[in-house]
């Protein structure tokens, strides 16, 4: 093992490591504030003196933080200047890829409030990209360096209040892109190193960095959507306040080392002083040099103006002694229902391959649970997604987009596990929620070989679809030729949740191929499936969602569900669609409430598809009861 010692510059902090670190070395003189050594570390803490907070993951009480990677390396953070690694079998990339992500909770410990954002010297003072993984920091303060900007942060950017003035520290001048950005860049960065082995993400050299703490003038907030048009508004301060708490990197961390009132005090004098936009782009295509054109023009529009005063101040009347902890951004929780409670809260998965009913499902679930006369909005549904990569890396404390699909799914399940009973907590003052709630994947239970992705004990409602039809209406969906529909229907790697782009905002899901994702719910034995067929619930819906709403654990009264069922009809959806919008619509396809009909791929399939079709999945249509149609329909 190597017994050099390196030297850098982050955080206006001289760094002294027994680890390479992909920057720009400085000469190995002067005191260091900062060492990084190898070294044992212990596998648990002591509570000490100060309250010990554990997660399944990482343990942290003031001025100390430990946390595994398994099968890489144990860290141990300690005062904010201490950083110790032991191996467990990762090689120095690796290594290094984890510490990077782990910068932020050194910080923290120092008294910095470590912002989840990208950062860029601007004339009138630094700029903020804000946002969550996937949501293009990275790739948009590379653009903006193109264009003879200065980075001066990537991911991480740290905050302080000096002299009355918010300031961004300058972090490491280096920045982690995805291959898929590299590809679309007209002069893209000199590329160093892989980031990992296996990961196309790869570090790479910005043509200019700031090295000086500069104060912030404008932040924005990236914030994908599935609108075809770039738009940027300005957010209120009290919104502002909110929103960087949510921004903020390893925000429970930051909690239990009592640093609250430092975010409470950055929060506040951000809403005061910065220009705040939050800017919505579309998920597909990206509009990378669309993206910064606006913030170009922005930064024009507010760089002649003063910062303060430039927002209400109604955030700042708030007293800082008032508030024992940051509040943390209401979340949407399930509607309660007004029926007879079951004895405990429960989590009831709506699981199937795409298009086999899932959103009409969840229509005819809300209207039945609100039940207040008038139709549920279609972009207001229960059974949302649990597969947030924000809140799994605040669970993990590491950052996901690093890890492997088969070091996510270690975690999957009690990640899973752990946000349901969050959400079934109740607020303070508040009696416990007895109602089930439910939430959506497209995602297999599990891979072949592969651990369970989700929380055993539980329960799911399998929908299952005649896949002649679901190819026909999933080629609408994605607005594609339904002969690639069928391929990806074949495709054991599709997933959902993946963006062209690089990461995306959730987890991705591995859906795997129409038939192993179909038997890997229907065959496993963990949780309790109830299997609903799409034709059975157009034939008769009241004695199939009926059923559903008896398996997850709700009095059923026919009235009600009549109500709901009238109020979640195809030409309603249609309507509310055409009206709204759509939210989970994809932006390239003309509509998302399509027909609601079986039997359509009579007149769209053509024989060979249809014969594909059974080719790949008869064993499955046949046990489902779709099989003898089909080879009817081939013969007739």
């Amino acid at each position: 093992m190597s017994t050099r010692t390196y030297c850098y510059q982050a955080y206006g902090l001289r760094v002294r490591s027994a680890l390479a670190l992909p920057f720009d070395m400085l000469p190995n003189t002067g005191a260091a504030d900062v060492t990084v050594h190898f070294g044992p570390v212990p596998s648990t803490l002591s509570a000490g003196a100060d309250r010990l907070v554990r997660t399944d993951l990482w343990q942290t009480r003031p001025g100390i933080f430990l946390t595994q990677v398994e099968g890489i390396a144990r860290y141990l953070i300690a005062a904010g200047r201490d950083v110790r690694i032991e191996r467990l079998g990762g090689e120095d990339a690796d290594i290094a890829s984890f510490l990077a992500g782990m910068w932020a909770v050194l910080l923290q410990q120092r008294g910095v409030i470590p912002l989840h954002a990208a950062a860029v010297e601007t004339p009138a003072g630094a700029l903020q990209l804000l946002g969550h993984s996937g949501h293009g920091k990275s790739s948009l303060a590379t653009v903006l360096v193109e264009r003879g900007y200065a980075l001066l942060a990537d991911d991480v950017t740290g905050l302080v209040v000096r002299d009355g003035r918010v300031t961004a520290l300058p972090s490491f001048a280096g920045l982690r892109l995805w291959k898929q950005t590299l590809t679309q860049m007209r002069d893209p960065p000199e590329v160093l190193s892989r980031v990992r082995p296996g990961l196309e993400k790869y570090w790479a050299k910005p043509s200019s960095a700031c090295a000086e703490a500069l104060p912030v003038h404008v932040a924005i907030v990236l914030t994908p959507s599935h609108g075809t048009d770039i738009r940027m508004e300005a957010v209120p301060p009290n919104d502002a306040f909110w929103l960087l708490g949510e921004h903020t990197h390893r925000r429970r961390a930051l909690h239990a080392m009592g640093r609250r009132s430092t975010l409470f005090r950055v929060a506040t004098a951000m809403a005061r002083q910065v220009h705040m936009l939050q800017a919505w782009r579309p998920r597909h295509p990206f509009l990378l040099e669309e993206l910064a054109n606006h913030v170009e023009a922005r930064i024009a529009e507010v760089g002649s103006a003063g910062a303060e005063g430039s927002v209400a101040t109604g955030v700042a009347r708030h007293r800082e002694s008032s508030a024992a902890a940051l509040p943390v951004p209401a979340r949407s929780t399930p509607p309660v229902a007004k029926t007879a409670r079951s004895r405990a809260p429960s989590l009831v998965w709506i699981a199937c391959w795409p298009k086999a009913g899932s959103t009409w499902l969840r229509t005819v679930l809300t209207n039945y649970l609100r039940d207040d006369g008038q139709p549920a909005s279609i972009n207001a549904l229960v059974g949302g997604w649990l597969s947030s990569r924000d809140e799994f890396d605040e669970y993990l404390g590491l950052d996901s987009s690093l890890m492997t699909g088969e070091e996510q799914a270690r975690h999957l399940a009690q990640f899973r596990a752990t946000v349901a009973k969050k959400l079934a907590a109740p607020a303070t003052g508040a009696e416990a929620p007895h109602e089930p709630m439910f939430a959506k994947t497209h995602e297999a239970y599990r891979l072949p070989n592969g651990p369970s992705r989700f929380p055993p004990g539980g329960k799911a409602v399998y929908l299952i679809r005649n896949p002649l039809d679901v190819a026909v209406s999933y080629a609408h969906h994605l607005n594609g030729p339904i002969a690639d529909t069928i391929r990806l229907m074949n495709r054991w790697q599709v997933h959902e949740g993946l963006d062209r782009h690089g990461v995306h905002g959730r987890i991705p899901e591995p859906m795997t191929t129409w038939s192993n994702h179909a038997l890997s719910w229907t065959e496993q034995v963990e949780q309790t499936v109830h299997v609903a067929r799409y034709e059975d619930m157009l034939a008769d819906p009241r004695g199939s969602f009926g059923a559903i709403v008896r398996f997850a654990g709700l009095s059923l009264e026919d009235a009600r569900l009549d109500r709901a069922i009238e109020n979640s009809t195809f030409h309603r959806l249609q309507a509310q669609e055409a009206k709204e919008g759509f939210n989970e619509k994809q932006p390239t396809a003309p509509s998302f409430f399509r027909a609601g009909r079986a039997g359509m791929w009579r007149g769209k399939l053509a024989p060979e598809q249809i014969q594909a079709i059974i080719d790949a999945h008869g064993h499955v249509m046949e046990r489902f009861g779709y099989l003898r149609e089909a080879r009817q329909f081939l013969d007739g």
